[in-house]
């Protein structure tokens, strides 16, 4: 099944090609935001050993959102009204989530509260390849879709803020930390004795959006996608 997918996007690329015309690039600028949930699962499993907190006696909730900006360099191998085309962009990427958890344990024969809060904050800069075809390209105002992939160097930061507040005994002093991702990633491979399953933060981009020609030359983008959550993208493309 997987060779005929990959023979059904030669043949898309190829057709593509095939059309009469010069060549045309284009270069652009982009915005995006969305909300995302994908980093929830490793953050749970890469949560550090801390005195008061047990992830395993609680449910951390996560309130997570990012951002992105990208430069694009794209080629249209059909010429001005050619339908495909294939970019190279960089992409600055910015994962943010907000991490709580609240649960009651018994510490040292006490009951109490047990609650944490805390911040990730991920930056991984990336290059991005994408294929994109424009529907009815010759209309000044046309949708299009595409598909592409990327990856970027796992960088970023975590903090955390770990209270107890016991049943008529005092509490013990508030615990906080701040790792790099480095950190994290070093402690879970001490912890779990293995490798971290990844060496890079991959990019996966689904699309589909509409393209307006403001004046000659000059396009405007407006998308909704997929790219490691749901994406809501604006851009400005020059094309010459």
């Amino acid at each position: 099944m997987k060779k005929v997918y990959v023979l059904f996007v030669v043949f898309l690329i190829m057709g593509s090609f095939g059309f009469a015309g010069p060549g045309k690039f284009e270069v652009g600028f982009h915005y995006s935001y969305w909300t995302i949930n994908m980093i929830a699962t490793m953050v749970e499993d890469m949560t550090p050993d801390l005195n008061y907190y047990d992830p395993d006696k609680g449910e951390l909730n996560f309130d997570s959102n990012g951002n992105n900006f990208g430069f694009e360099f794209r080629f249209f191998p059909g010429g001005e009204n050619g339908s495909f085309s294939v970019g190279l962009s960089y992409e600055r990427n910015n994962f943010k989530a907000k991490v709580s958890d609240f649960y009651t344990d018994t510490i040292n024969g006490t009951q109490g509260e047990v609650s944490l809060d805390g911040n990730i904050d991920l930056r991984p800069h990336s290059f991005n390849l994408s294929l994109r075809w424009e529907l009815w390209p010759s209309a000044r105002i046309h949708p299009y879709l595409g598909f592409g992939f990327g990856f970027g160097a796992l960088s970023g930061t975590a903090s955390y803020n770990v209270e107890v507040n016991l049943y008529g005994e005092p509490n013990p002093p508030p615990e906080s930390g701040e790792w790099t991702l480095k950190d994290l990633i070093d402690e879970y491979e001490q912890k779990e004795g293995k490798s971290f399953p990844l060496s890079f933060f991959p990019i996966i981009h689904l699309n589909f959006g509409f393209r307006g020609e403001v004046i000659d030359n000059l396009y405007l983008l407006a998308e909704v996608a997929v790219y490691d959550g749901l994406i809501f993208r604006g851009g400005l493309a020059y094309r010459f």
